[in-house]
């Protein structure tokens, strides 16, 4: 039985439509256009490779990322097959919040069971199964090298009727247009070309960096975890970040993250002081006697950006906008996978709707734009309100900065002290829950005279928890 007909619409909106981009966003979308469309279309700009290795259209492939809860919840409901596939070629599956060990917020996250379940793995498996999961589908087909020069129209350009390939200039009609072509989107320029608005920009300069090394994991070696990630400590004062994931091939992916250009050296014995002088020096004892396979990778990202489709009050018929062409987030918060498979999901519920009324109407895609603004809200919001705390930071801080500021170290301390409250919090945080999930009256309460403990160390849990544990 394929992916397809696990979970089919009874209906179709129309016979043909094309997807901009066949990253993971674009490779999920054109998952869930399968249901309503007789077929489907990526084109992808890059060559990706058929085996899982990193790739030119992904700068930052060789770095960690991380796939939260909520999007391997997305991920797995519509390409149900993916996780033995995943688990067989070396992806480690379990609960985050006891395999993971994480410092986040002045604080390590308890470990203790939460219910919830994700992998840690290469950026590049992951992608090589999506992509492979998705082409397995029988009306999805994936043109590579093929970039998309614009969109086509109606003669009243009101309404997009297909794209424009770069090459052969030829156009290719299509019922339905999701631009999922990434941060360098042309979408907002093409639509007021058209005569349309271009959405509203905010940009928040952080200047972060990546220094990232794959080192041999030491032999017998002893660990409680798959995962370990530490966020700066005392912000503004601490730019230094970084993390170990335990990826396929028993090897570590190691990534030092430094915020306003406090990068790490790209020489392995700079790189290891970097480490060192963390005021947790954990990962520098995890790694201090490795040796690193190959030269070190870098990445630097100064800004993240936000297009305001959500805003908008007229765009054009037949076309939506998603992934990092809508909002591309602070990677350093593992978010932006995440944020773009829970778009795809609602992008689903969206078009289950229009099956429901007959055809798609002509405000679709506003209307789909104010829902997925609930997901970016979410992460937007979490993260800008730390990048904020560092004076150096550009761009306009959120409405009622202050209180959020405040509200979140008041979360953050609760979360060291109360287990069910670390649970509901890093649900919300790890999008499996929405924001007002935390408004509790009981919640609030309790952050409101919460002392952060005495002592602070790292929480522990037992090895035998480590199993790893059914699909969630």
């Amino acid at each position: 039985m394929s992916e397809k007909q696990e979970s089919s619409s009874t209906a179709m909106l129309g016979a043909h439509a094309v997807v901009i981009g066949g990253s993971i966003a674009g490779c999920l979308t054109a998952r869930v256009l399968s249901d309503y469309f007789e077929r489907v279309t990526i084109f992808e700009a890059d060559t990706p490779p058929d085996e899982a290795v990193p790739r030119k259209g992904v700068p930052q492939g060789s770095h960690v990322h991380g796939l939260l809860p909520g999007g391997a919840a997305v991920l797995r409901k519509y390409l149900p097959a993916i996780h033995d596939d995943l688990v067989a070629a070396g992806a480690d599956y379990g609960d985050p919040l006891i395999k993971w060990r994480n410092y986040i917020g002045g604080a390590w996250v308890q470990r203790i069971p939460s219910g919830m379940g994700s992998y840690v793995m290469s950026r590049p498996l992951l992608e090589a199964m999506v992509r492979k999961h998705t082409l397995a589908v029988p009306n999805i087909t994936l043109h590579v090298a093929t970039s998309v020069s614009a969109y086509t129209w109606n003669e009243s350009t009101t309404r997009v009727t297909g794209v424009t390939l770069e090459s052969s200039g030829e156009s290719i009609d299509a019922d339905f247009v999701a631009d999922v072509s990434g941060r360098n989107s042309k979408a907002s320029d093409w639509i007021k070309k058209a005569g349309f608005t271009s959405p509203e920009r905010s940009s928040i300069g952080i200047d972060v960096g990546y220094t990232t090394f794959v080192v041999a994991e030491p032999p017998n070696n002893q660990r409680d975890w798959n995962l370990l990630y530490t966020i700066q400590k005392d912000i503004p004062a601490d730019t230094r970040g970084g993390g170990i994931f335990c990826i396929e091939g028993g090897h570590y992916l190691v990534s030092a993250q430094g915020y306003h250009k406090d990068y790490a050296p790209t020489e392995w014995e700079g790189f290891l002081a970097y480490f060192k002088s963390h005021p947790f020096p954990v990962i520098y004892e995890a790694i201090k006697d490795c040796e690193p396979i190959g030269e070190a990778k870098e990445y630097r990202y100064a800004a993240y950006l936000r297009r305001h489709y959500e805003k908008l009050t007229d765009f054009p018929s037949g076309l939506v906008v998603l992934g990092d062409a809508m909002c591309s987030l602070n990677p350093v918060y593992g978010q932006g996978m995440t944020v773009a498979s829970k778009e795809v999901e609602h992008l689903d519920e969206c078009l289950r709707k229009s099956i429901q009324q007959g055809h798609i109407a002509d405000k679709f895609a506003l209307n789909f734009f104010k829902g997925a603004a609930k997901f970016v809200d979410a992460a937007w919001d979490a993260t800008t309100v730390e990048d904020f705390r560092y004076p150096q930071t550009r761009g306009q801080r959120p409405k009622g900065y202050i209180i959020s500021k405040w509200l979140n170290r008041r979360f953050f301390t609760l979360a060291a002290i109360d287990k069910e409250f670390a649970v509901a919090f890093i649900k919300a945080l790890w999008l499996v829950e929405p924001p007002e999930s935390l408004l509790k009256p009981k919640y609030l309460f309790k952050a409101l005279f919460a002392k952060m403990p005495d002592y602070q160390g790292e929480p522990t849990y037992r090895a035998e928890a480590m199993s790893g544990g059914a699909v969630k």
